[in-house]
């Protein structure tokens, strides 16, 4: 046998054992669910934007408290400048991967608003944007959970 004979084999011996080393590998696919986002809880507003500028100080945002149940419903503690005015139910578009949250007021038709729900500093966070009534004036609130 040939030196190049021998490496002509060799090469082929080299791509058949690529190939059955290709088709043994065994390929699976990981599904990882994401969990369901759960806003329940008491908030508190920790910080609050508008058109751009903070007004956190300027205002007393201290007392302000908004209750979310586990069974969609809401409650409003000392109403500020806010999304709605009246307690009532609400929804996320997607409960594992929200971009919107809806609140409908008992008795009112229902205000949706843009949703992230980020973790900041260890503890998750509610930033939300709207606009009460004049479309000039818009308002960021960054909520952040009251803890017990």
């Amino acid at each position: 046998m040939t030196t190049k004979n021998l490496f002509h084999r060799a090469g082929h011996l080299c791509i058949v054992l690529l190939l059955m080393l290709a088709g043994s590998c065994k390929q699976s696919e990981v599904v990882v669910a994401e969990a369901q986002k759960d806003i329940s809880g008491d908030w508190r507003i920790s910080k609050a934007v508008r058109n751009g500028i903070d007004i956190t100080t300027l205002a007393d945002f201290s007392q302000f408290r908004i209750h979310f149940t586990a069974d969609n419903k809401y409650s409003l503690e000392n109403p500020l400048p806010f999304v709605v005015s009246k307690d009532g139910s609400y929804s996320l578009d997607d409960p594992a991967y929200p971009f919107r949250l809806t609140f409908t007021p008992t008795g009112d038709s229902a205000v949706s608003t843009t949703f992230n729900y980020p973790v900041v500093n260890g503890a998750r966070t509610i930033v939300f944007s709207f606009s009460p009534g004049c479309s000039s004036n818009t308002y960021l609130y960054t909520l952040q959970r009251v803890q017990p």
